[in-house]
């Protein structure tokens, strides 16, 4: 009898999950622009990702990657004055749940990252030099 109950337990509520999923991908109309910028003593890599999407054409999945490079502190391009330090990125999606992207550091390997809003304002990103070697990178991400 408990196994009866057990299945049909599960036969209510499994049709949920997949009704939730079918909402479709959070996608915006008009881009969400968000800065980042570099606070750590040397050169930082990283890349903002979306969550997955499916094409339409050939219905494989897949994410939306921007590569940054952000030079230290205070760098400025030499033609045209603007910071290197920082950089504006825009996004339509789509997003993770409450309008995150992915944003990764990383040298030849990631070594941070965390899944962000873009809508709470500047993103910065922290680091410093060990006194062993190495560097140790993080960034202040707004996860809530």
């Amino acid at each position: 009898m408990r196994g009866i109950l057990f299945i049909a337990l599960i036969a209510v509520f499994l049709p949920f999950p997949a009704a939730a999923q079918q909402a479709g991908p959070d996608i915006v109309a008009e881009p969400i622009c968000f800065a980042v910028r570099n606070e750590a003593p040397y050169k930082i890599y990283g890349s903002f990702i979306t969550d997955l999407y499916t094409n339409t054409e050939t219905g494989s999945k897949a994410r939306h990657r921007s590569n940054f490079r952000l030079d230290v502190p205070g760098s400025t391009d030499e033609k045209t004055g603007n910071p290197t330090d920082k950089s504006e990125f825009c996004s339509y999606g789509p997003f993770f749940p409450g309008r995150k992207l992915e944003m990764t550091l990383r040298t030849l390997v990631p070594i941070f990252s965390c899944q962000t809003r873009i809508d709470r304002g500047e993103i910065v990103i922290k680091g410093k030099r060990k006194p062993e070697g190495g560097t140790e990178t993080w960034a202040l991400c707004h996860e809530e």
